[in-house]
């Protein structure tokens, strides 16, 4: 058995969320040192608490436990190599907020179908004590944290890796776009004679005529349509791309959202089909804006006061004709843009902080903001050029990246954390 596999992210939350009572013996014993960690140490209360907790856990998952000296041997390890990682979060910085706890507590007691207070109680229930319970959940959480951000800086994926798992399978499946279409069917019997072909087209025409005119397509399906679903719409509901017979598939894939084919004829008749919508991975557009922003703050030489007559001023200078461009590089506290002469580029619709995004989309092009007022300064947003952008394929690589990197995350994690215990100086007693 490898023990480094012990060591997976939440291992000692599914422990102590088990709820069941603890021997409390275990942590009352004299306290002795059993491994020296660089300059941390374990204590026997701690490797005594954490072997009756895991004997526990093993008997209510009727678990066959190994011999004592090996499942001593794995629980000291673990703790080591906890405290290995806890150091190294510590030298980085890695704090968790309450709030990000706080969220995190609010999760555990939902995936226990249980309120914040049932929690509470189910943990003094337990013989444990909320802040000992949150102490727990805050550690596991930045043991995650310097995982994540350890083991990802050692992960690299390359444009070809992107390639080859798009390729592959399941990278295909992952890119497959589901489409929701509606049809109509005009029957044919299996000799149609010309009288019947030309009824049959009569009904297409005056469905092409009705559409034409604005007509509801799934008003015309349940009036004109001979499928069974007609009285449906004739709406096929989501259909992967795959899943479509070839008589639908190739003509979908060249049409746009609200657009309906021409008629297309089998041995069952004349059908037609809109494309009411697609989704998907490769399916992505966003909105954006090209702004311009200028930014005044507050500082040691300019008071608040005059940080907004500042901002007052360069607002009617720019409104009597001055270049926003000019102003922004020489008085813009933005760092950013004002080297650009307040170019942001092209914003999406959610980049921005929620107050400003708000502003920049009440602009008309080419219209410049009031001076809006923020908790670190003041602004100015002016709105250049809008467009719709189609991020699909990007999106597609990014997820195909992601994938790629969470499949050599275990391996690497293993990597990682065999070598910082090799890197430590480690003294077991």
């Amino acid at each position: 058995m490898n023990a480094l596999n012990k060591y997976a992210l939440g291992f000692a939350l599914s422990l102590t969320l088990s709820l069941t009572t603890i021997n409390a013996f275990a942590a009352q014993q004299l306290d002795r040192i059993v491994a020296v960690v660089n300059d941390d140490i374990v204590l026997q209360s701690d490797f005594n608490l954490r072997l009756s907790q895991i004997q526990q856990q093993l008997a209510q998952n009727n678990t066959q436990a190994p011999s004592l000296d090996v499942l001593t041997s794995q629980v000291l390890d673990q703790l080591i190599i906890e405290n290995l990682q806890l150091q190294l979060a510590q030298a980085q910085g890695v704090h968790i907020a309450d709030t990000s706890l706080d969220q995190a507590l609010e999760r555990i007691a939902k995936s226990n179908q249980l309120s914040l207070a049932q929690l509470q109680q189910a943990v003094t229930n337990s013989g444990d004590t909320m802040a000992h319970f949150r102490d727990k959940v805050r550690q596991e959480m930045t043991i995650n944290e310097i995982q994540t951000s350890s083991v990802n800086k050692r992960i690299r994926v390359s444009e070809h890796q992107v390639d080859r798992y798009l390729a592959s399978n399941q990278g295909q499946a992952l890119a497959e776009t589901e489409y929701e279409i509606g049809h109509i069917l005009v029957t044919l019997s299996a000799t149609p004679d010309a009288q019947e072909l030309a009824t049959a087209q009569a009904k297409l025409d005056l469905i092409a005529a009705e559409l034409a005119q604005g007509n509801d397509f799934f008003s015309l399906a349940a009036s004109h349509s001979d499928a069974l679903n007609a009285l449906e719409g004739g709406n096929l509901g989501w259909r992967k791309g795959s899943q479509l017979p070839s008589l639908f598939a190739d003509p979908i894939s060249d049409m746009q959202t609200g657009d309906v084919s021409q008629p297309i004829r089998n041995s069952s008749g004349f059908h037609l089909i809109k494309l009411i919508n697609k989704r998907g991975v490769s399916v992505q557009t966003i909105a954006q804006t090209k702004a311009n922003h200028l930014l005044i703050l507050p500082n040691e030489i300019r008071t608040a006061t005059q940080a907004q007559e500042l901002i007052n001023e360069l607002h009617q200078r720019i409104v009597d004709g001055a270049d926003f461009y000019d102003l922004a590089r020489t008085f813009s506290d933005d760092a950013n843009s004002a080297p650009s002469g307040g170019d942001l580029g092209w914003v999406n619709h959610d980049q921005l902080p929620q107050l400003l995004q708000a502003e920049l989309e009440k602009l008309a092009l080419g219209q410049l903001s009031t001076p809006i007022k923020s908790e670190s300064g003041w602004h100015l947003l002016q709105a250049i050029e809008r467009r719709t952008k189609d991020v699909g394929q990007a999106n597609l690589r990014y997820q195909a990246k992601q994938t790629i990197r969470q499949s050599k995350f275990a391996g690497e994690l293993e990597n990682w954390l065999r070598e910082i215990r090799n890197q430590a100086y480690i003294e077991i007693r």
